[in-house]
This record gives structure tokens, C-alpha cells and sequence, in this order.
């Protein structure tokens, strides 16, 4: 596997943990989501329906990508792979139970606090810039980072996030230096195009 490759494996799955950390420390308790009319996960990348969108009904949310990409399902996890099965673009949807009165600026903002933490001591990326940002219409950050690939190379990489009906959701995508990913240059207007149902 080609170094950039682990490192972005290494950025969602460190990104994945980071949800699943801010879930399990008290912010908010992991419920089994209800019945889903769409097919189970999948533990292999399967390509994006001929009209490019994914759907998922039991989250409520769609994303458009490019022709030839695929698309690989993990319990909460969506991940979108390029036409040669590199990640590009992840979404994590984690339910909240329990917190209805919590006030969601206070649970972004506790989000990104532990986003920025863990991110820097896991992969060493370095904050950039938070602003608050719409997703889809829904109150969301985004937060952006800069993370060491080799000697003096970067690579950007981008969380959107929101809670809506009791769930956080979270977009994520790289942006690499074109010599790193051919693919790369869609997965940003691929996680700009997430909607909700």
C-alpha cells in the first residue's frame, strides 16, 4: 500500500475514533439505528448507482459522486473510494439519546475541541481554521487542518459538521497535492454535495 495511502486511512480512521471518543465520554450514547429498507453494509467498495448518488434512508442524506467511484458502508460509516478504491470522502453519522436539551452550539463546539485534540496527538495534523458554516441548511462547523505527509509535503484535510434530529454528522475529505492523487481534485465538490432528505 502506497504511503499516502495509510496516511489518509490513518486520517478517517483517527477522525472515526474522534466521534466515537466524544460519543463514549459522556457527550452522548450510541443507539441502534431502526430498520433500514436499503441494502446491509457492505465490506467491499461497490460501485455508486449509475446516476451517481448515493442515498441513505436511514440517516436521511444523499451524495452525488463522480462516474466510477464506489462506495463502502460501515455500520455509521459511508466511505466514497475513486475509480482505483482510494477513500476520498467519509461520512460518520453517530445518534444522540438522551441529550434533546442540549443545546447543539454547545455540542459542536465540544466536538471540535476533541477533533483539534485528538487529531493533533494521532496523526499530528495542525489546526487551521474553524468557521461556522452551514450543512445543508443546518448549523454546522467546518473545521480545516494541515497534516505532514512527507519532508515539507501537506495535505489539507476538512470536517464538516452538524446535528440534526439527535444524530451528529460529520463530512470529511482530503485535499491532496495532485502528484499524491490524481482522483482528489472531486473530493471536494463530492462532500459539498451532501443533502439531506
Amino acid at each position: 500500500m502506497r504511503p499516502e495511502r495509510l496516511l489518509i486511512a490513518g486520517v478517517f480512521v483517527a477522525a472515526l475514533a474522534v466521534v466515537l471518543v466524544v460519543l463514549l465520554s459522556g457527550l452522548s450514547s450510541p443507539e441502534a439505528p431502526g430498520p433500514d429498507p436499503t441494502p446491509g453494509p457492505t465490506s467491499t467498495p461497490v460501485p455508486v448507482p449509475g446516476n451517481g448518488t448515493y442515498i441513505n434512508t436511514t440517516y436521511g442524506y444523499a451524495i452525488t459522486c463522480p462516474e466510477g467511484w464506489f462506495y463502502t458502508e460501515s455500520d455509521e460509516s459511508v466511505w466514497f473510494s475513486s475509480p482505483d478504491k482510494h477513500e476520498e470522502v467519509r461520512v460518520n453519522t453517530n445518534r444522540l439519546s438522551g441529550r434533546e436539551g442540549d443545546d447543539t452550539e454547545d455540542i459542536l463546539n465540544a466536538l471540535n475541541a476533541t477533533y483539534t485534540k485528538d487529531l493533533h496527538a494521532d496523526i499530528g495534523a495542525e489546526w487551521v481554521a474553524t468557521e461556522q458554516i452551514p450543512l445543508d441548511g443546518i448549523p454546522a462547523y467546518r473545521s480545516t487542518y494541515s497534516v505532514p505527509i512527507v519532508e515539507e509535503d501537506r495535505y489539507t484535510f476538512v470536517i464538516h459538521y452538524a446535528v440534526r434530529d439527535d444524530v451528529i454528522y460529520s463530512v470529511m475529505h482530503t485535499v491532496f497535492p495532485e502528484k499524491y492523487d490524481i482522483y482528489n481534485v472531486d473530493a471536494a465538490p463530492t462532500a459539498e454535495s451532501f443533502r439531506f432528505l
